[in-house]
C-alpha cells in the first residue's frame, strides 16, 4: 500500500507538474507574479516539512536505532544533506532557474541532465517521507509539486528557445519527469532492505529541502521590490507553512 502511494505521489510531482506547467504556458496564464507566488508557497511548504516533520522524525528514528543522545548526530546528517545539495548545484551544474532566460543553463543538454537529477532526488524525498507516515508523505509531495511547476515552465521554455521542436521538448521533459518515479522506487526498496538507513535519509532530505528553500527559492522571491507584492509574497509564504501544519495535523489523526 505504501509503495502504491509512493508511485502515485512521485508521478504527481513529476509528470503532473509538467502537464500543469504546459497548460499554464499554452493558456498564456504564466507571469512573473504567478511564478513568485508559486515560489513563495513552495518555500514555506519546504521549510515547514523540513523543520516540523522531517527533522523531528530523523531525531526520533536515530534514537530508536542507536539509542542515547543523537541530536548532534542528527544535525550533522541534516548539515550533510544541505552540503550535498550545495555540491550538486555547484559541481554537477544543477541549478533551479525560474525564468525563461537563464544564464546558468548553457545548453539544452545541461537543462535535461539537471532536471533529471533534480526529479530523481525529488523521488527519493517522496519515498523517504512516506516511509515516515502518509501525512509527511503527502505534505512532502505538496511541497515538491509546488516548486516543480515554475521549474518545469522555465526548463520547457529554455528547450524551445534553444531551437528544439515542441514535440521533442515535451517527450524529453516527460522522460526526465519519470526520473522521480525511478528515484522513489529505488529509495523504497533500499530503505526497506536496510531499515536503519531511513532516519539518515530523512535527515539528508531535511537538509536538502532547507537548502532549496533558503539558497534557491527565497533569493528568487527577494528579486521583487514592489511593497504590495512583497507583502503578498510573505502572506503566501505563511500560507504554505500553515497549510503543511494543517495537513499533517489532519492526517495524523
Amino acid at each position: 500500500m505504501i509503495l502504491a502511494f509512493i508511485i502515485l505521489a512521485s508521478l504527481a510531482s513529476g509528470v503532473i507538474a509538467l502537464l500543469a506547467a504546459l497548460a499554464l504556458i499554452k493558456g498564456r496564464l504564466w507571469s512573473v507574479e504567478r511564478s513568485h507566488a508559486f515560489l513563495s508557497f513552495a518555500a514555506g511548504t519546504l521549510l515547514a516539512v523540513a523543520f516540523l516533520d522531517l527533522m523531528p522524525e530523523a531525531i526520533e528514528g536515530l534514537e530508536k536505532v542507536r539509542g542515547g543522545d543523537v541530536i548532534e548526530t542528527s544535525l550533522l546528517f541534516i548539515l550533510l544533506g544541505f552540503l550535498i545539495f550545495f555540491a550538486i548545484e555547484k559541481f554537477i551544474l544543477w541549478h533551479h532557474c525560474h525564468e525563461e532566460r537563464c544564464t546558468v543553463h548553457t545548453s539544452a543538454g545541461i537543462v535535461l541532465i539537471g532536471d533529471t537529477l533534480h526529479n530523481f532526488l525529488d523521488g527519493i524525498a517522496i519515498a523517504v517521507a512516506f516511509l515516515v507516515s502518509p501525512a509527511v508523505g503527502i505534505a512532502t509531495t505538496v511541497a515538491i509539486f509546488s516548486h516543480e511547476i515554475p521549474q518545469e515552465v522555465a526548463d520547457f521554455s529554455i528547450l524551445l528557445s534553444s531551437g528544439m521542436k515542441k514535440s521533442r521538448a515535451l517527450a524529453y521533459n516527460i522522460l526526465s519527469s519519470l526520473a522521480s518515479l525511478v528515484g522513489a522506487v529505488a529509495a523504497y526498496f533500499f530503505a526497506t532492505t536496510i531499515e536503519s538507513a531511513v532516519p539518515i535519509l530523512i535527515a539528508l532530505t531535511a537538509g536538502g529541502f532547507t537548502y532549496i528553500a533558503a539558497a534557491d527559492l527565497i533569493p528568487e522571491i527577494h528579486k521583487e521590490e514592489r511593497r504590495t507584492h512583497m507583502v503578498f509574497q510573505f502572506l503566501i509564504f505563511f500560507i504554505g507553512i500553515t497549510f503543511i501544519l494543517l495537513l499533517t495535523s489532519f492526517f495524523a489523526h
